[in-house]
């Protein structure tokens, strides 16, 4: 999706103990670049599919991954998996068993095509779970929206011009990572920061920016794109009053590469109530099937479509 690399493996094949390092030995050269593996899995509960979601550096599972969910039908549509699961098109809905519990991503045809919206509101209830607040971090202002470090590209600019994070010159860089190391140092997470989410709004449109995910600069995992942090974004325009009313569309620039905006679109919709997000639900414009095939991994083979 945009940039954000998925990678599904079947989990029948791997042994539960080993989904996690398995997991993870997938996203890491030599085996193929990834930014997330989803283990997928029979359902437990009343849902269509189960995943067990690896990120690349959480070092460690995550309980939701937007990209992953728009990636899903697609997969599930043009690859043996579909077939795997008994899943069969065309798909109205797909009930995805996550650890945050049931995700609903509905499946519409838009102007002929097949476009998945998710439901990400279990992912907004959880971050108010894990608490929102205005934070400084190396002297800037900023957001912490449950695990999310969020910051606002023109906070910054205030005391560092220098940095452009359109080129992500070396400024940028140093600077985002200082941030990101001051966040730590605050200890306002269990966990070291692995969701780190930039943006910025056009001055002429309040509902129209541009994001950017560099959950770890050091690692090179840079996202273009990234569901739960672009979710992650208008929590926190909402909890800053810069998004009012009982509903907002929003759409974010991004996808094309490691730098702030792009030529694609993330679009959000939300409902609010008395301020407090209530419902949220995403789509991504451009999702791809980039390969399909197997890795094997410590001499052992598992089914891959990524």
């Amino acid at each position: 999706m945009g940039g954000n690399e998925i990678v599904f493996l079947d989990g029948a094949q791997i042994s539960p103990k080993h989904y996690l390092d398995v997991g993870l030995a997938t996203l890491e050269t030599p085996s193929v670049h990834g930014d997330q593996t989803g283990v997928l899995l029979k359902p437990k509960a009343s849902g269509d599919i189960r995943v067990k979601i690896v990120d690349r550096t959480a070092r460690g599972f995550i309980t939701m991954c937007g990209g992953l969910s728009q990636v899903l039908p697609k997969a599930l549509a043009e690859t043996y998996l579909g077939k795997r699961f008994g899943i069969r098109k065309p798909m109205k809905k797909i009930d995805l068993e996550t650890d945050l519990g049931i995700v609903r991503i509905s499946v519409k045809s838009v102007k002929g095509e097949a476009v998945a919206f998710t439901d990400m509101t279990k992912f907004v209830d959880e971050c108010y779970r894990r608490g929102l607040s205005q934070i400084q971090v190396s002297g800037v202002n900023a957001f912490k929206i449950g695990k999310f470090l969020v910051v606002d590209a023109g906070e910054i600019l205030k005391s560092h011009p220098d940095a452009d994070f359109v080129s992500m010159n070396q400024t940028a860089k140093e600077v985002l990572l200082d941030m990101q190391k001051d966040f730590d140092n605050q200890h306002l997470i269990p966990k070291a920061n692995a969701d780190y989410s930039l943006f910025d709004m056009y001055p002429e449109d309040s509902t129209h920016g541009r994001v950017l995910f560099p959950h770890s600069i050091p690692l090179g995992h840079i996202e273009p794109s990234c569901g739960t942090g672009t979710i992650a974004v208008a929590v926190a325009l909402a909890y800053n009053g810069r998004i009012t009313g009982p509903s907002a569309s929003i759409r974010f620039d991004s996808g094309d590469g490691p730098f702030l905006g792009g030529t694609e679109t993330t679009k959000v919709e939300m409902l609010l109530k008395n301020g407090k997000v209530k419902h949220a639900e995403f789509t991504h414009s451009r999702v791809e099937i980039t390969s399909v095939g197997k890795i094997w991994i410590h001499k052992s083979s598992t089914d891959r479509g990524k």
